[in-house]
């Protein structure tokens, strides 16, 4: 009887740990929506079609290559610190080694792969290696996957947060005193740099006595052996992602990206709320395959379920309104990305189902 009440109480606050750690998932998320939704549409007007689409054409060459540098340790870091709780040192070093490596190489790519699609804009070229060159700081990502783990997602969520809005104040001044669009990309930098900084921090005071990170050879090559097929996915996915704004710039030019970006952004809003019920569910969920397996497919069709008829009401409502909204969001301009709203709104049911089975 008393293991019974003591396994319920556990249970109780296994729920109540992962409801709390989607709630401040979710909180992040939202502030970022609505960030987003009002600073995003902001830039997006000032900047005008055909500047916004160089901004976003760079972010879109940059994004390519950024994914490569994760090399897909995310979910196995967080699925191997749940598992094994007694080597999160050599974990974390190893992925923090590897994930910084992988960067200054993609650094590197990115930066001649502008050059060589578009040798005479340097504006597009300075906004891809700005951006590069602050991600290698993205290894102290591994922080992040530490606290999914452990869902405790509120502290990595405290310094980014205040990044964030950091950064929305600086892009809302940026457009007060008419910067340049190279502004713009300095701030997406710096961002990605102190949000970096943010989590090492809050870890180094969290955590007392410091537990020093180390690179472990074999746990490299583990990881490794194991991340390739995931690190293809999301190149894949990424590729699927990014490709379509790359052609248009290519092809039809940037204000065509412009007015096919501000569409995207409207539609990718949506893919962060698979990310965060996935991220808060799956620590709990993993070592049930292990215990209780018939339980884990059981909780995990449930979860399929829930994704795709999330994105299907996210979807029909998209459907109805979506012109409408870019109307009122980004002004008359962007009057075109209306109808591509409303039919890139439905990839959304693959990303929610894929994000599970990732």
């Amino acid at each position: 009887m008393q293991m019974t009440v003591l396994q319920e109480w556990r249970n109780q606050k296994g729920l109540r740990q992962v409801l709390g750690n989607i709630g401040w998932l979710g909180s992040d998320r939202v502030l970022r929506m609505l960030g987003g939704i009002v600073v995003g549409t902001a830039v997006a007007r000032y900047l005008g079609p055909n500047k916004f689409g160089v901004l976003n054409y760079a972010l879109a060459i940059y994004g390519l290559f950024n994914s490569i540098s994760n090399l897909g340790l995310d979910s196995l870091v967080v699925r191997d610190v749940a598992l094994q709780p007694g080597s999160e040192s050599e974990l974390l070093g190893t992925s923090f080694f590897l994930k910084t490596g992988a960067s200054v190489i993609t650094t590197a790519a990115a930066t001649l792969a502008t050059w060589l699609l578009h040798p005479h804009d340097a504006t597009a070229i300075t906004i891809v290696a700005l951006l590069s060159f602050a991600s290698i700081s993205q290894g102290f990502d591994v922080i992040d996957y530490f606290y999914q783990a452990k869902t405790r997602s509120r502290s990595a969520v405290i310094p980014r947060t205040v990044v964030f809005v950091a950064a929305s104040l600086a892009r809302v001044a940026a457009i007060l005193v008419h910067s340049s669009l190279l502004v713009f990309a300095w701030i997406a930098a710096l961002e990605i740099v102190f949000s970096e900084l943010g989590l090492a921090i809050v870890y180094l005071a969290h955590n007392r006595p410091h537990k020093h990170w180390r690179f472990h050879s074999p746990r490299a090559r583990a990881l490794l052996a194991e991340s390739w097929p995931l690190l293809l996915a999301t190149l894949l996915v990424m590729i699927y992602l990014r490709t379509d704004q790359i052609m248009l710039g290519a092809i039809a030019g940037p204000v065509a990206v412009g007015h096919y970006s501000a569409a995207v952004k409207l539609s990718e809003i949506w893919y962060s709320l698979p990310m965060i019920i996935c991220s808060s569910v799956m620590p709990r969920l993993a070592p049930l395959l292990q215990s209780a397996s018939a339980l884990y497919y059981q909780r995990l069709q449930r979860l399929y379920d829930l994704m795709a008829g999330l994105s299907l009401v996210v979807a029909i409502a998209t459907a109805f309104a979506g012109s409408l909204a870019v109307r009122l969001l980004y002004g008359a301009s962007y009057a075109p990305a209306g109808v591509v709203l409303v039919i890139h709104i439905w990839t959304g049911l693959f990303v929610y189902v894929s994000c599970v089975g990732g």
